[in-house]
């Protein structure tokens, strides 16, 4: 019980963020469909093999996160709550300071990629802006984005990082250590923007370093809090920045960007 029941819990948090990718996968069944070679297969069956693949990895990273965080001294309070365990101190309060580290960055961010909009607009041709989503995108962001992509890229792969380096040095994590495995778990997790930039339109340098710049930059916020706070902060602040792309990007455009 003590690994089964996070994983389920979090396993079917994260399978939330998996559903919501459904009403967006219209497009890319289209254009499979289209191929010469296309599989006579209909449209669920489509669906289907495509969650194949973020489940099994979303599956894999909970996995590794149940298995290694404590030992890493990383903290989710789902998991610690499955287990009957109270909530540390230093992860059971800091919820407003990680929605304003996250107004702060998603404003930041919003407002680099207007400006980069306005010196580059033919590499932004086609691409929507941030504030420009429609509702089933939106709630992908919220479930897909907060949820599970912070058990991908947070719970699992930085998780295995920082056990790794622990493991390794035989110590107890120092700070250099924790951005060590903060660093490329964030690079990891701005990487995995890559494959949707392409499905909008073909990248150029220019969209290549803002996807990579600016979504790592926004991981090495997840990724501090936490490992500062728990796993919850990390989903809480990257759900909000979502919601401060929509609301500062037209903000700062009648401000001028």
């Amino acid at each position: 019980m003590a690994f089964a029941r996070p994983f389920l819990v979090l396993s079917g948090l994260g399978l939330l963020g998996i559903l919501s990718l459904v009403p967006t996968l219209g497009p890319t069944i289209a254009q499979i469909q289209h191929l010469p070679d296309a599989p006579p297969l209909s449209e669920t069956a489509l669906a289907a093999i495509l969650l194949v693949q973020p489940t099994l990895l979303l599956l894999a990273a909970v996995a590794v996160g149940v298995g290694l965080s404590e030992r890493a001294g990383l903290v989710s309070l789902v998991q610690r709550r499955c287990r009957g365990q109270a909530a540390p101190e230093t992860a059971a309060g800091g919820w407003l300071f990680a929605l304003l580290l996250a107004a702060l960055a998603g404003t930041v961010a919003a407002a680099v990629d207007l400006v980069l909009r306005q010196l580059h607009p033919a590499s932004f041709a086609g691409i929507p802006r941030l504030d420009d989503a429609p509702l089933t995108g939106k709630v992908m962001a919220l479930l897909y984005g907060g949820i599970t992509e912070e058990l991908m890229t947070r719970f699992g792969l930085m998780t295995l990082f920082l056990w790794l380096g622990t493991r390794l040095l035989r110590r107890k994590r120092p700070l250099w250590l924790v951005w060590a495995a903060i660093a490329p778990a964030s690079l990891l997790f701005a990487a995995g923007h890559l494959p949707a930039l392409s499905g909008m339109a073909q990248p150029d340098t220019v969209l290549i370093l803002r996807t990579l710049g600016l979504n790592g930059l926004l991981g090495l916020v997840y990724g501090w809090l936490y490992a500062s706070r728990s796993l919850e902060h990390a989903m809480l602040a990257h759900m909000a920045t979502h919601v401060i792309f929509w609301i500062a990007t037209p903000f700062l455009v009648l401000l001028g960007l």
